[in-house]
């Protein structure tokens, strides 16, 4: 590079963004630019002057330390006036002695003040740093309750460990009780729960008039809009309904609240055809917008490949093509990724793309001399617990990561750990490496332009793109476009958000009629209101009842009770045998299961159950989800992945298969259906006895088991974390605990360390998980 070149553009553009002739953030893209530039050459200490100097003028000193990243001494041995102004500067921006924000982290931190009620919107990049801001907020207004509401239980428990493991929050540690379960013994002064929308509405199910919460956070809130959602699971529509619910039962009298996502666009006064529900939502609730999305803390290089020989790719990377195809081009960058000691993660639509490229990169000669012997456990394990044939061991054994969401959780987990450790050189991943996963990728390469079926939209673009480069780890991240139209996504119009409870006009589920103002309801709505209420008082049907599963409409759970209300004795004897079953011993009855499912196959709307509980093999007598509870139930997931290959399923379906029964349909769709059934069922009991409601014997144990496969605190914990099942049933069996603890490999015993330490830590003085 041209060093004085190049500092005269940066001494330009200062005076430029002086003069207000240059956004803020356009500053920061051109100073991180200058940083990627410089971080490879001798620095003098002018030279060292400048950079702390500029790094201050754009609010950001990381950018200066990241220096020493790149083995660069960044002691400062003399000061001019500049660097001593940028010194003096960067100690307003620091909350600790090792803590330290940036300044537009800080500009959102001073919007939250005592007295006053606090209601924001944040939308950024993704590097800007939103968590980490928000248990700033905590700490700062030292807040009595708090509820911190993410996506995913990969999130909640990544969360969960940062609290317990890192010292620099060990504040909330001395300071809460810290709640991961909806089932919560006992309340402390100071409370700080991570949920999921899911947990927390099955929490203030049972615990709402028992707590007033002072700040709420929910994140990627784009999730109350259907069409934002960008999940490559195929569920049922209904993710969107528990954010909605999630939002709506945290935003009481009061409670300050941050809420936060990437890359949201905002409101456009000026065009009519523009919905500004979500805009009528944020006024209604006195909830201020702070756009932030410009503001690339690791700013972005794109390059798109199509035909030509050679492309340059940011400052210092240029690309090579020898050949034309995609499949072989592929190959061609990541050869020279990894030749310059590089990582990188690709980008597929779907999850049988991400296992065949995988294979496409396993048959070249790419990684034939990589070397597994740091993770040989790991791999040991996979290939003891499932499948030595498995495409995931073979790909790891070349230094590949696949990720998507038919991967057991905790070998995602694993697999990402050893991808930022630099011991995996690829990550093939689908839409699961958006949500909220931490990698240390410089380099994205894109091969598609869709999500499963569906064409990206702007934010989807901008979400995938936004996993180049880590703030802290890269000032520059580079997004290779490999023959497809990412970049006709990254440039399109951007989409506002839609909120369809402050749409008049917005078609809603069942669910959301009782959750809507009056003034966003039509005649049709508030006819089908009137109807349901009728319903219900007919039945006698309290609404304590109705607000348990929130999801599911309060026609379907009317349809449910009267159903069971018509099932003739032997019927209800099957049921009754049923549960005994479950509560003395795990198992089903077959007669008094299959029962259950005849009364629920009506108001099943997910194809996937609604098939696994029509279809009834030549027999016609009991339903295949029947069978496969069972075996699950018996033999767990390596069991139910035996049947599948008994069956004379291949390898990878057989894994694939049980993961989407195990992880999709069981933990969610059964759950939901199953725990449906238990509450009109127990209430209908109640109701013809008399036994109190909370009394009477249902299928709360079942339920507890296919959702967290535990039922101990701590077995439960450990599931969310995500770990083999060998460390679950340690925390499940009290008494034979120390026989499984001497049958762990190492790589379990590694990982049993780690989750004793989370569990330990929250278990003193008296916080509790």
């Amino acid at each position: 590079m041209d060093r004085i070149e190049e500092a005269s553009y940066i001494v330009k553009s200062l005076n430029a963004y002086r003069n207000d002739e240059l956004k803020d953030f356009e500053l920061i893209k051109i100073v991180c630019s200058y940083f990627d530039k410089i971080k490879n050459e001798d620095l003098s200490e002018a030279d060292l002057n400048f950079l702390k100097y500029i790094s201050n003028v754009i609010g950001i000193p990381h950018f200066y330390d990241l220096l020493e990243k790149f083995e660069k001494d960044i002691t400062l041995n003399s000061f001019d006036l500049n660097t001593l102004s940028a010194v003096i500067y960067e100690s307003t921006l620091n909350l600790s002695k090792d803590n330290k924000v940036h300044k537009y982290q800080k500009q959102i931190l001073e919007l939250f003040k005592p007295g006053q009620l606090n209601r924001y919107f944040l939308s950024a990049s993704t590097s800007f740093g939103k968590t980490h801001i928000v248990f700033e907020i905590v700490k700062q207004m030292n807040y009595d309750n708090v509820v911190l509401i993410f996506p995913t239980i990969a999130l909640l428990s990544e969360n969960l460990e940062r609290l317990t493991s890192d010292e620099s929050y060990k504040f909330f540690i001395d300071n809460y009780s810290i709640h991961t379960l909806s089932e919560v013994e006992s309340l402390d002064e100071k409370n700080l729960f991570i949920y999921t929308p899911e947990r927390y509405l099955s929490f203030i199910e049972k615990r709402e008039d028992e707590i007033n919460f002072d700040f709420a956070f929910i994140d990627e809130v784009y999730k109350i809009d259907n069409d934002y959602i960008i999940d490559e699971e195929v569920r049922e529509n209904e993710r969107d309904v528990a954010y909605r619910l999630a939002v709506f039962y945290s935003l009481k009298k009061d409670v300050d609240t941050l809420l936060a996502g990437p890359y949201i666009d905002f409101s456009r006064p000026n065009d009519i055809n523009y919905n500004r529900s979500f805009d009528r939502f944020l006024e209604k609730n006195q909830i201020q917008l702070l756009d932030y999305n410009d503001y690339e803390i690791v700013n972005k290089t794109y390059k798109d490949i199509k035909g030509r020989k050679s492309y340059s790719v940011g400052n210092d990377f240029d690309l090579h093509f020898e050949t034309s195809s995609k499949n072989d081009r592929l190959i061609e960058i990541l050869r020279q990724i990894i030749d310059i000691n590089e990582n990188s993660i690709i980008y597929c639509y779907s999850r049988s793309s991400v296992e065949s490229y995988a294979k496409t990169i396993i048959n070249s000669d790419l990684l034939n001399n990589h070397s597994y012997e740091e993770y040989s456990e790991f791999i040991s394990h996979i290939s003891d617990n499932f499948n030595n044939e498995w495409t995931l061991i073979s790909a790891l054994k070349r230094g590949i990561g696949i990720h998507h969401g038919l991967v057991p959780k905790y070998i995602q987990k694993e697999t990402v750990s050893l991808f930022n450790q630099g011991l995996l050189k690829v990550l093939l991943s689908t839409t699961t490496i958006t949500e909220g996963v931490n990698t240390s990728a410089k380099n994205l390469i894109v091969l598609h332009d869709k999500k499963g079926d569906k064409p990206l939209k702007k934010f989807d673009a901008k979400n995938i793109a936004g996993r180049a480069g880590r703030f802290l780890h890269h000032y520059n991240g580079r997004v290779i476009v490999l023959k497809n139209n990412f970049m006709q996504a990254i440039n399109s119009e951007p989409e506002g958000i839609k909120h369809k409870n402050y749409d008049l006009d917005a078609p809603k589920e069942e669910v959301d009629l009782f959750y809507t103002e009056d003034e966003y309801l039509s005649d049709v709505d508030k006819a089908k209101i009137i109807d349901i209420n009728q319903l219900q008082q007919d039945r006698g049907i309290p609404d304590e009842i109705f607000h348990l599963y929130k999801v599911v409409s309060r026609k379907d759970k009317i349809e449910i009770y009267d159903k069971i209300a018509l099932l003739n004795q032997a019927q209800l004897d099957a049921i009754k045998k049923l549960i005994r079953y479950i509560n003395f011993r795990m198992d089903i009855d077959y007669d008094g299961f299959q029962v259950i499912l005849n009364v629920l196959e009506s108001i099943v709307k997910n194809q996937k159950l609604k098939f696994l509980i029509e279809y009834k093999g030549e027999e016609g007598i009991y339903s295949t989800l029947t069978h496969l509870i069972y075996f699950y139930l018996r033999d767990g997931f390596r069991g139910s992945v035996n049947f599948k290959l008994g069956k004379g399923l291949p390898v990878d379906k057989a894994i694939s298969e049980t993961s989407e029964f195990v992880y999709n349909t069981l933990k969610y769709q059964v759950v939901k259906y199953l725990g449906v059934f238990n509450i009109m069922y127990k209430f209908y009991i109640s109701k013809q006895t008399g036994q109190p409601y909370d009394e009477v014997s249902g299928l709360d144990r079942l339920l507890t088991k296919l959702e967290y496969n535990a039922f101990t605190e701590k077995g439960r914990i450990a599931s969310d974390f995500g770990v083999p099942s060998s460390i679950i049933d340690y925390y499940e069996n009290e008494d034979n605990a120390d026989e499984i603890k001497k049958s762990f490999d190492n790589y379990e015993l590694n990982i049993f360390e780690k989750v004793e330490r989370i569990i330990n830590e929250e278990n003193t003085g008296g916080n509790n998980v």
